[in-house]
């Protein structure tokens, strides 16, 4: 009997072993992060895949909307003609970025146009070729790209902020994974702008829902230096206040 016992505390502290070392891991995955800004050839395979949004559909939400919907491309010539419903554009030089550029690409129209909603001020042209040596991935650039819609009609007092979790969580889960990841939003001009309606009809999306964020997936190109030019984050005493 004495022995049973002994052997289920051992039990019992290796897996409060290996749920403390989990958990250290979650922490250090979300704390060390960081954006992916090239990627390789390399298939995501459909379980880990299926695993990642898994982890978006698990994302809180108020008052359990769930106000998101996901499309997972994995078709280079569907992500080819979503940059080219607006002109076409793939990763832009890192340093032709304006100040404050989100991460990502700028799209560029013929004739200077830009799409709907697009900010003012020019817009950089992209490189032929798209991803190059110090560029930054965009769509069309990694194996796996998911689309986050938002469901315009949901009664979600912020659905962009669950959407926004959801994506957030899939980020995390990808680089749980060994995936390399990276968030842009600039495909949502073209999502969003004259081809909606047909290009919702092709990834099979409900006409009223809204592109809000794009997700890139797969297997980072270390050959690629993604670190040293990585954004320096502000320390914490500058964005984070304490009530005792």
């Amino acid at each position: 009997m004495c022995r049973k016992c002994t052997l289920i505390s051992i039990i019992l502290v290796l897996s409060l072993l290996l749920v403390s070392a989990n958990a250290e891991t979650a922490v250090d995955w979300v704390i060390n992060a960081r954006t992916a800004q090239a990627f390789t050839d390399e298939a995501v395979p459909e379980e880990d895949l299926r695993v990642i949004l898994e982890a978006g559909l698990a994302a809180t939400s108020a008052i359990n909307q769930q106000p998101w919907y996901f499309v997972a491309i994995t078709n280079r010539e569907v992500m080819d003609e979503i940059t080219g419903s607006a002109g076409g554009f793939g990763g832009i030089p890192m340093d032709s970025a304006p100040d404050g550029a989100a991460d990502g690409d700028r799209p560029t129209l013929p004739d200077g146009e830009k799409p709907d909603g697009a900010p003012a001020g020019d817009m950089p042209a992209p490189p032929a070729g798209g991803m190059t040596g110090g560029a930054k991935a965009g769509l069309g650039d990694s194996p796996v790209a998911v689309v986050i819609y938002m469901d315009e009609g949901s009664k979600s007092p912020n659905a962009s902020f669950d959407c926004g979790l959801a994506c957030e969580n899939m980020f995390i889960a990808a680089k749980s994974l060994g995936y390399g990841a990276k968030i842009i939003s600039s495909p949502t001009m073209q999502l969003n702008g004259n081809d909606h309606d047909a290009l919702c009809e092709k990834l099979g999306v409900d006409k009223s829902y809204t592109a809000v964020a794009v997700l890139l997936i797969g297997r980072e190109d270390e050959s690629v230096d993604g670190t040293s030019g990585a954004s320096v984050r502000s320390a914490m005493d500058e964005k984070v206040s304490f009530v005792d």
